[in-house]
């Protein structure tokens, strides 16, 4: 381990989540991969996400900020450093009807929430808007930072504020809270509005009145579809593959005959081509090895370039 528990004691004593060394993040990523973190840190509150960010640019130790690892795929060298993860410690979400909007209402939400939790929690409410969303793994936080989107939808259609521990300047080397609005919030095609050196603590979003009985039975068509579209009985990060433009990943995986294709425990799912799933054991070299053949293979029969929307954390990644 680089950073030793008598240099990371400062941090420690003033921390009040959870704190544990030499953390396989095989258990903290949606893939099942990963090697270990020097220390990973379950934040439980603002102040622990402002006091780590701190710590660590004073201190020159690399930091990591993850949500519930749903996009990620991580070195099987592991992260040096501190990762900070931002999940089911802070998952409050609060309701509120918008005084200057008639049927509308502001949903504040802390980022770890995971984002299917908060799509059923909001239609249960009677709130309609987020329903596409039910299916979709990881946490508000890491929508936020791709853009998530299904069904012709996206987190950005929603989002009014968000509130996010920052840098004051390389000068200051202190994190302090940040308030994006309006302009600010940058979102574009699986692209959010957080700067890399960024970690979205509160969500603000704007949704309507709605049938509740509509919007449940939306989610389960959703979820009924989703189950039966994708190979949800496998470890896998979701979608690997942006669709380019004028055509769809997932379709030109398919047509050009790379559904199944493996290397070691990696497969490409024969169920939807756009998924690479765990068969167990899989490593990441595994999988960065068939993203590699895959995006050969459409480019040479389709023209495409595909680029992946996942990802890639840690040493030599």
């Amino acid at each position: 381990m680089n950073y030793t528990e008598q240099k990371m004691a400062g941090l420690f004593a003033a921390f009040s989540g959870i704190i544990r060394p030499n953390a396989p993040m095989s258990e903290y990523t949606s893939w099942r991969i990963g090697g270990p973190a020097d220390w990973l840190l379950e934040a439980a509150s603002v102040e622990d996400v402002l006091q780590t960010l701190t710590f660590c640019r004073e201190n020159n130790i690399p930091l990591t900020v993850i949500g519930r690892g749903s996009n990620l795929l991580v070195s099987d060298l592991g992260i040096a450093g501190v990762v900070l993860r931002i999940g089911e410690l802070l998952n409050k979400v609060e309701i509120l009807p918008d005084t200057y909007n008639d049927g509308e209402y502001l949903v504040k939400a802390e980022c770890g929430v995971l984002l299917a939790a908060l799509s059923r929690q909001t239609a249960e409410a009677g709130l309609t808007g987020l329903e596409w969303a039910c299916g979709i793994p990881g946490n508000l936080g890491g929508a936020l930072m791709m853009n998530a989107g299904a069904y012709g939808s996206s987190i950005s259609e929603y989002v009014t504020e968000v509130q996010a521990a920052a840098y004051t300047g390389a000068e200051t080397q202190k994190a302090v809270l940040q308030i994006l609005q309006g302009d600010k919030l940058n979102f574009s095609y699986r692209s959010g509005c957080l700067a890399e050196n960024m970690a979205a603590l509160n969500v603000t979003l704007r949704l309507t009145a709605g049938d509740r009985q509509s919007s449940l039975e939306r989610i389960s068509e959703i979820l009924l579809s989703r189950r039966q579209s994708q190979p949800l009985e496998y470890p896998s990060a979701g979608s690997v593959f942006r669709n380019p433009e004028g055509s769809h990943a997932g379709y030109l995986i398919e047509q050009a005959g790379c559904k199944g294709m493996c290397c070691g425990k990696a497969q490409v799912s024969q169920k939807h081509g756009n998924f690479i799933i765990n068969l167990g054991g899989a490593t990441a070299r595994d999988v960065l090895n068939l993203i590699e053949q895959v995006r050969l293979i459409v480019a040479e029969k389709s023209g495409f370039n595909l680029e992946t929307e996942v990802r890639l954390l840690g040493r030599n990644a």
